[in-house]
């Protein structure tokens, strides 16, 4: 009968010393579960800080402005020219950091020469572009690009040239580069730096004055760079 009763309470003992074994087990791995649960969270936290503003399927509404004014003075008179610019513009992320795009401007022109003729001009145009971005540190991004755009100008002058105007066409390709930064999972700042440009242009060039009328055309073709913070501008983006 003692054996028995040592035998059963060895059983038991061992099954206990089992059931311990498995709550241990399934606690680590609770817990192990847990951890690496919180670890894929916290990597995929930090990689949508690093890439939410430029991942596959993001749209981008942006609006910029470029404004200029120059004054410059001589012997008998004083120059003044203004430019403002404005464009709006809508792009898409077709893959991871890269963008392709419509865009659409405005621009008013205005030179002022003392006592002599101004000039105004308004500008209307858009372009089609494409967008490749690079990173640089953290949400700064720098970005190369390629565009091709159509515009329409037409000018008229006031004072001692009243009557004559012009209107021009400018048919373009161009490539270009900035930096982006992407403030926020909503916003971004971008500028551009460099560009190059190649261009053909119509322009005609009407005479009203005295009672009499002329017109000449005049087509040229042009290829142009732009340096270093030359011409600077801004756009602000809405991605959603």
């Amino acid at each position: 009968m003692f054996y028995c009763f040592l035998s059963k309470t060895e059983k038991t003992v061992k099954k206990i010393s089992i059931i311990k074994t498995l709550v241990i087990n399934l606690y680590h791995t609770q817990k192990y579960t847990q951890m690496k649960k919180q670890l894929l969270t916290a990597i995929a936290v930090c990689l949508s800080l690093c890439g939410y503003a430029q991942t596959k399927g993001t749209n981008a509404l942006g609006f910029g402005i470029v404004s200029t004014t120059e004054k410059t003075s001589g012997y008998s008179n004083d120059n003044k020219n203004t430019l403002n610019s404005f464009t709006l513009s809508y792009g898409h992320f077709i893959k991871d950091n890269t963008k392709i795009g419509v865009e659409v401007n405005y621009g008013e022109n205005k030179q002022e020469t003392i006592n002599l003729s101004n000039y105004e001009s308004k500008v209307y145009g858009g372009n089609i572009n494409y967008q490749r971005y690079f990173p640089i540190v953290k949400t700064l991004y720098a970005y190369a690009g390629g565009k091709a755009g159509y515009s329409y100008s037409k000018g008229t002058y006031s004072g001692q040239n009243n009557g004559q105007g012009n209107k021009n066409e400018q048919y373009g390709v161009g490539a270009y580069g900035g930096v982006t930064w992407f403030v926020s999972k909503r916003f971004a700042f971008e500028t551009s730096l460099l560009s190059a440009n190649v261009s053909y242009s119509k322009t005609e060039q009407s005479d009203n004055n005295y009672g009499t009328y002329h017109k000449n055309t005049r087509t040229s073709f042009d290829m142009s760079t732009q340096g270093f913070i030359n011409n600077l501008g801004f756009k602000i983006y809405l991605l959603f």
